[in-house]
Parts: C-alpha cells; sequence; structure tokens
C-alpha cells in the first residue's frame, strides 16, 4: 500500500475522533496543554491499536464483527454523549472540586471512535507485504495530530457560546451514536 492512500485513510479514520475531540474542547473551561496531549493521545493511540488488533486477527472473524460493530458505537456514543448531558447537569458539584473526571469517557470515547479502525486491520491482512508497524504508526500520529486540533477548535468555539457546552457536546455525540445506528441500514 502507497503512503498517500494510507494518509487518506488515516484522515478518513481520524474524522470521527476529530468530532469528538471537538466536543471535548467544548466542555474545558480552560484549555491546558496536557488535556490536549492526553486526549489526542488516547484517540491516536486507539486508532493505532484497533487495526493492529484487526490485522492480527485476520479476516477470521472480519464478517461476523462487521455486521455488529454498528451496535457497539451507537450505544458506546449514546452512553457516554448521555452522561455528558447529565454531567452538565453536575456542573456545579464538577466545579466545586475543581475537578472533573473525564479519564473514563475519554476512553471509552476512543475506544468507540476505533471500532472502524478495527475493520481496515481485517482489510490490511489481506494486503500482501503490508507493514503494518509503519501503518499504525501513520494512522496514530496522523489522528493524534487532527484530534488535538479538534480540542483546540472545540474550545475556541466553546467560548463563543454562553450556555453549557457540556449539553452541546452530549447532543453531538448522541447524533453521532443515531447516526452510526441509522447509516448501517441505509
Amino acid at each position: 500500500m502507497d503512503t498517500l492512500s494510507l494518509v487518506l485513510i488515516s484522515i478518513g479514520l481520524a474524522m470521527d475522533a476529530f468530532a469528538v475531540s471537538l466536543t471535548e474542547g467544548l466542555a474545558m473551561k480552560r484549555l491546558k496543554k496536557r488535556n490536549i496531549f492526553r486526549i489526542a493521545l488516547v484517540f491516536g493511540g486507539f486508532q493505532a491499536l484497533m487495526p493492529y488488533i484487526g490485522w492480527r486477527i485476520g479476516g477470521v472473524f472480519a464478517e461476523k464483527i462487521s455486521k455488529y460493530d454498528y451496535i457497539v458505537t451507537t450505544v458506546l456514543l449514546l452512553f457516554v454523549g448521555g452522561k455528558m448531558i447529565y454531567d452538565g447537569w453536575q456542573e456545579q458539584e464538577c466545579e466545586e472540586k475543581g475537578k472533573c473526571d473525564m479519564v473514563s469517557n475519554l476512553l471509552l470515547l476512543g475506544f468507540a471512535t476505533s471500532i472502524d479502525a478495527l475493520a481496515i486491520g481485517f482489510s490490511f491482512s489481506l494486503v500482501p507485504n503490508l507493514d503494518i508497524y509503519y501503518s499504525i504508526e501513520i494512522i496514530g500520529i496522523i489522528t493524534f495530530f487532527i484530534a488535538s486540533i479538534g480540542v483546540f477548535l472545540g474550545h475556541k468555539m466553546g467560548h463563543l457560546i454562553s450556555y453549557k457546552t457540556e449539553y452541546l457536546g452530549g447532543g453531538i455525540l448522541v447524533l453521532m451514536g443515531l447516526k452510526a445506528f441509522v447509516s448501517h441500514f441505509i
């Protein structure tokens, strides 16, 4: 597989992570480099790990899993989006303590947005002479940078919106989950 094809695949895979990174940036009260790095690392890491897992498993289970990937994605996005909306109601407590728990949501989001990368890994197992390590490196790095940009842009937009951004971010995730479900049938 040539590098241009790999870069285009990587950009396509990173679009879900970009959208979710926007919502994470929207929900941030203060933009900190370590939070941008953590979010980008989780998304880049999952986007790199899942194709590797898919490649290792190979085409053995590809048909069976691909039939249900939309259900896993939908459930995870609806859960995390709903939780973000609920967390919006809990905003006072979050501000009083000064620290909100993003880690559990972030790991679920990293997994949910990388389900399609698992399927790409299955297809990678069918490509002769593919350097999987180079491929997942490119996927991870591109996703890392795109997610970083998403967090930054989301945070900047969040300051322009005067209402609770957790509701908006959660709503976006719920809509993404519903889109994943509906697009399977269309």
